[in-house]
């Protein structure tokens, strides 16, 4: 039997799977975007993976709020932009991570009972699959794990615990002198608290609400949880990732995450700089699905002109020609190669120094290259296996050619360009020890970014955060804590 043979079954048990909670995701071929009930419901806005929605008990309000963001030259953009962070694993903490790079408050709320899945277990087994230093869990593995210090930079920790009544009320207490909330749980789990959007917009008519969530706030699968690689698998990524023909692989990097938190950090300047305008507040509901599948655009265009389904192609390219990675001197040293237009093959054939392929009938056009991809990427292959990947990658670009050296971990932390750059910092964690941390992917020319401030212990902040912003004295802290609701250990069944 086929493949094919399977779909209509895989395709119900997937479904079974989402609603029984479980994050996973079925292979979706691209001409099944169109077909799927989940992008149906949402034709009429023409797949925008972001609604901004004002609270309708605002509608009223035309108050313009003063702004609250840096003013002056040689401040962080966001210095005075105050962040509650409820998100949770990466897509969310990216964005608020690089929130708090341009300096807005970031405090990230978590439940000692539920902590954010990056810090791991309170008292991980010995076969727990996270990174560590030195691979030592350490007394509180959970203030040591790579993905916590790395996503958690400049972040404020606090705990509370959200089902508890009292948690609730300080939780709305913190909502009203915030200006953003971030969440990033499954549809309808703040609405089952009691503390979705309707709620916090009551607290706080001002407050942007951005709710990132796997399938969006509407539509049949609102409710359908996922993680990066099974988002892969239903906004079509995976179906043209994999060898050429052979079955969708997975990028095992959860890429869309860092995509969406991205993406997200630009819809919540825009959503501020609404609220500049009109006061009020809104909501940003953003479909993580969608924005992946917005990485398709070339695939999804050919299949709604033409009803092609594009499919893998390995490193080939459906246009381009030479496209592909070639073997460098050294182990497993590879440079990445892409030649776009006629300019660009007549630099490839004077880098590799071979101007006479240029009149090879082999290779007149892009077609003609195509056709004849594999005998060109071994005239290719021959030139790079003479060469390191950086030197290869060199050459290619001094004569015009799109080239890069495919690096490693290790060659990343030490590429010259990024260290000239300053990408990365040197941060010293109080329990995970000195690691390297990436900063922000862009500059702003008369705004530094925020100092690198490490990532917090869990619950670090608790009484900074409720004496310091909600007045609570120091025996109604102690008081929260005897009553579970807060504190900086985790629930011993977390």
């Amino acid at each position: 039997m086929t493949g094919s043979s399977f779909r209509p079954w895989q395709t119900r048990r997937w479904e079974t799977w989402f609603i029984r909670a479980l994050p996973s995701g079925w292979p979706t071929r691209i001409g099944d975007c169109f077909r799927h009930p989940g992008w149906a419901s949402t034709t009429k806005r023409y797949w925008a993976a972001v609604w901004v929605i004002p609270p309708r008990h605002c509608l009223k309000f035309r108050r313009v709020v003063r702004p609250r963001l840096a003013t002056t030259q040689n401040r962080p953009a966001l210095e005075g932009l105050r962040i509650l962070d409820l998100s949770q694993v990466a897509a969310g903490p990216y964005a608020t991570m690089f929130l708090g790079f341009m300096g807005a408050e970031v405090i990230k709320l978590e439940s000692r009972s539920r902590m954010d899945i990056n810090r791991g277990r309170a008292k991980p087994g010995p076969g727990d699959p996270r990174v560590y230093p030195d691979g030592e869990q350490g007394e509180r593995p959970y203030n040591r794990t790579a993905h916590h210090v790395h996503r958690n930079i400049n972040k404020l920790s606090v705990t509370l615990d959200l089902t508890a009544d009292r948690g609730k009320e300080l939780f709305l207490d913190l909502v009203r002198v915030c200006d953003v909330l971030v969440e990033n749980y499954r549809g309808s789990v703040m609405d089952r608290l009691g503390l979705g959007y309707d709620a916090v917009s009551q607290a706080n008519p001002q407050l942007i609400y951005l709710k990132i969530s796997s399938q969006g706030a509407t539509g049949p699968e609102a409710n359908y949880g996922s993680l990066g690689s099974t988002l892969e698998q239903t906004a079509g990524l995976a179906s043209i990732t994999g060898y050429e023909g052979g079955p969708p692989l997975m990028t095992n990097e959860v890429y869309p995450d860092p995509v969406v938190g991205i993406l997200s950090f630009g819809a919540l300047m825009a959503a501020l700089r609404r609220r500049r305008q009109t006061g009020l507040g809104c909501l940003v509901d953003l479909s993580q699905r969608e924005v992946t599948s917005m990485l398709l655009g070339e695939s999804v265009l050919d299949f709604s002109v033409t009803g092609r389904v594009a499919g893998t192609m390995g490193n080939k390219h459906r246009d381009m020609a030479p496209h592909g990675v070639y073997p460098c001197t050294g182990d497993d040293m590879w440079v990445a190669v892409s030649v776009g237009s006629e300019d660009e093959w007549l630099g490839l054939c004077r880098a590799i120094g071979q101007p006479d392929l240029a009149r090879d009938p082999r290779f007149q056009d892009r077609t003609d290259r195509h056709e004849n991809h594999e005998a060109l990427n071994e005239i290719i292959s021959g030139w790079t296996g003479e060469r390191d990947h950086y030197q290869a990658m060199h050459l290619l670009q001094a004569d015009g050619v799109p080239a890069g050296a495919v690096l490693k971990g290790s060659e990343t932390i030490n590429d010259p360009h990024l260290e000239a750059r300053g990408f990365w910092d040197v941060v010293d964690n109080p329990e995970a020890g000195r690691y390297m941390q990436t900063t922000l992917p862009w500059m702003l020319s008369k705004s530094p970014r925020q100092t690198t401030v490490t990532a917090a212990g869990l619950g670090e902040h608790n009484y900074q955060v409720f004496n310091g912003l909600l007045g609570l004295s120091a025996s109604e802290i102690d008081t929260l804590v005897e009553q579970g609701i807060t504190g900086d250990v985790p629930n011993p069944e977390a």
